[in-house]
């Protein structure tokens, strides 16, 4: 199974690797290259999971930690490097997708946020945002799993809309103008259900029906629905627990940035991925045909990938609410139950990750990977850096749960 996993991502680093050479003729960049494909391939060669983190938490400026528990919450492997430790705060880019997908999956269930409930996972865009039209019948569900057809054929709309600008305090005409921009700015070829596409607008239109049915802005919504039950400590100071419109200076309201605007420890967040092993905490929080939702496969029968980050690497992956679905046959999604990861990977590295058939979680803390224009990581990317780690981890965590 492993050798499945591993060989789109190997045919990708190779593929890098020849890249690097294009910088050989500027020495002290190819001496920088050679430091950190070392640093790579000691990392891909690890013999134990110790070598294997601490080869890839010294490719980050500020460091990293690694946690695994099982499901019943039991922390078998725990290690931190540099300043980065599991419970510093930090921005978790797109693994906010998966606690935007508990915040409303709780509502649903019934748990918070308002007893006036009339939203389930086919309520559309017209029913809640008086949309009319084709996308008028967009339902929440493609909203949570990006099938909503909602996305721009400009690569610039979604950068530089208002889901990254939106002020402080916004109001709900703001909110609502910003919707009403993303419905308006959106493509009209491919109808809800038809194409899978990686972005940040989805998420935004299905946060926005949360407030407006909950009568909640989101901020309070996330605390109602995931922090105070969980006892993750809201702060403003450090910024735990903030959406942001804006994570690289941490301003703005974060009430449309479900894709990518949390702020949080990887303690934290190891909090939520508990209560999503224990089916929602016994439907304390989540019910448990809410969190099977979550995790199980979501494209619909002619479901097509338009745009997904990880084809880069060979990975075909489908979708569950806020999370991917790594395993070895995608698109058979009975197989792939069987040997099924369900993670939420942010751009930084953040790489949280739930194996429901062993029974254990695992939560990958990191924030800064080395970066410049001629450095062999910067062609990587944080994201295979962090998926050459977790497959390596992968094979030692079983004999960690006996």
């Amino acid at each position: 199974m492993y050798r499945d996993f591993f060989r789109p991502m190997a045919s990708t680093f190779a593929l890098l690797l020849s890249f690097s050479f294009l910088f050989s003729d500027c020495k002290k960049e190819e001496e920088d290259s050679i430091g950190q494909l070392t640093t790579i391939q000691a990392a891909i060669a690890c013999k134990t999971l110790d070598e294997c983190f601490d080869s890839t938490a010294s490719l980050s400026k500020s460091g990293a930690s690694f946690q695994v528990f099982k499901k019943d919450g039991t922390r078998v492997y725990f290690r931190e490097r540099g300043l980065l430790t599991a419970d510093k705060v930090g921005p978790i880019f797109s693994a906010s997708k998966l606690v935007t997908a508990s915040v409303i999956m709780a509502f649903l269930s019934g748990t918070c946020g308002s007893s006036a409930n009339s939203m389930n996972l086919n309520t559309t865009t017209g029913n809640i945002l008086g949309w009319t039209g084709v996308k008028g019948s967009i339902t929440l569900r493609q909203l949570l799993s990006f099938t909503s057809g909602l996305y721009s054929n400009n690569g610039s709309a979604e950068m530089g809309s208002c889901v990254f600008t939106l002020p402080n305090g916004a109001s709900a005409g703001d909110k609502n103008s910003c919707t009403d921009y993303i419905r308006d700015n959106t493509q009209t070829d491919d109808q809800p259900g038809e194409v899978f596409y990686y972005n940040s607008f989805h998420m935004a239109v299905a946060q926005r029906m949360a407030e407006i049915d909950s009568g909640k802005n989101w901020q309070d919504l996330f605390e109602d629905c995931i922090a105070s039950p969980l006892s993750i400590v809201v702060d403003s100071g450090t910024g735990n627990g903030i959406w942001y419109a804006n994570i690289s200076n941490k301003t703005g309201d974060g009430s449309l940035a479900g894709a990518y605007g949390l702020y949080l420890t990887a303690n934290d967040y190891a909090k939520i991925m508990h209560m999503l092993a224990n089916e929602g905490n016994s439907g304390a929080i989540i019910s448990a045909s809410n969190v099977n939702e979550i995790f199980k496969d979501q494209y619909e029968v002619n479901t097509k990938i338009k745009y997904s980050q990880f084809a880069l690497f060979g990975y075909y992956w489908h979708y569950g609410l806020g999370n991917w679905r790594f395993c070895s046959q995608p698109n058979d999604s009975a197989a792939c139950d069987q040997d099924v990861n369900n993670h939420s990977f942010g751009a930084n590295g953040f790489y949280p990750w739930i194996d429901r058939n062993k029974e254990y979680y695992a939560v990958f803390g990191v924030n800064e990977f080395n970066s410049n224009p001629f450095n062999i990581i910067s062609i990587l990317q944080p994201n295979s850096a962090s998926l050459f780690f977790g497959e390596d981890a992968k094979k030692y965590i079983p004999a960690l749960l006996e």
